[in-house]
């Protein structure tokens, strides 16, 4: 079966990508995923691919064959994709068209509470693995972990409440200058399939589109 989808993020995940959008019938999310286990299902550049050899962007209307759902607990949205199938380019959108399908999501906290990540204990309780939110005061930061690997951190304003340090798997915003700024912005806020360390799982900006 194929499902067509809006795509809103194509980020970074064990040097792959993990690709997922809105379904412009249903409104639904959908995150998908590969058959490879040791990158965790994150797809590669031919799996995401269209008969021309272009790879998917953000924005693109992407008509994707699946083989069917592949739920994990935390990550009801998975559908597993049929890896012989090129992507079929069906167009491009504005994120103000998907916002008409599926409007940005307003909870009490960002999965539950306002820390860069979730407690292996808490991690059913969601019940939901990507949301769309819109943010202020966003301010991006670059630093570095305790191997000096670079790493890029988001921190924002979401429902009066203020989010501190939450990385950024967006690679348009790698490189940008430390500190910069935006008033507003919507973001695509992901959880992982797995925890890392100490049973935690790390909630991640997978796509930032500044307003």
């Amino acid at each position: 079966m194929e499902r067509e989808v809006a795509i809103l993020t194509r980020s970074s995940k064990f040097k792959r990508y993990c690709v997922a959008g809105i379904d412009i019938n249903t409104g639904e999310w959908v995150r998908f995923v590969s058959d490879n286990e040791q990158a965790h299902g994150a797809l590669s550049a031919y799996d995401i691919s269209y008969a021309d050899r272009h790879i998917c962007k953000p924005l693109d209307v992407v008509s994707v064959e699946v083989v069917g759902a592949a739920p994990l607990a935390h990550q009801p949205e998975n559908y597993l994709i049929d890896s012989h199938e090129y992507w079929k380019k069906l167009g491009e959108c504005t994120l103000s068209d998907v916002l008409d399908v599926h409007p940005a999501e307003v909870r009490p906290y960002i999965y539950g509470n306002t820390y860069p990540y979730i407690d292996g204990e808490e991690i059913d309780n969601i019940g939901h693995s990507l949301t769309l939110v819109r943010v202020s005061s966003l301010t991006i930061s670059q630093t570095t972990n305790f191997n000096n690997q670079p790493k890029t951190k988001a921190s924002f304003v979401y429902n009066g409440k203020w989010y501190n340090n939450m990385s950024v798997t967006d690679p348009d915003f790698y490189s940008v200058p430390d500190g910069t700024r935006f008033a507003d912005a919507y973001l695509v806020i992901s959880l992982p399939d797995t925890p890392f360390p100490e049973d935690c799982y790390y909630k991640f900006v997978a796509q930032i589109y500044p307003v």
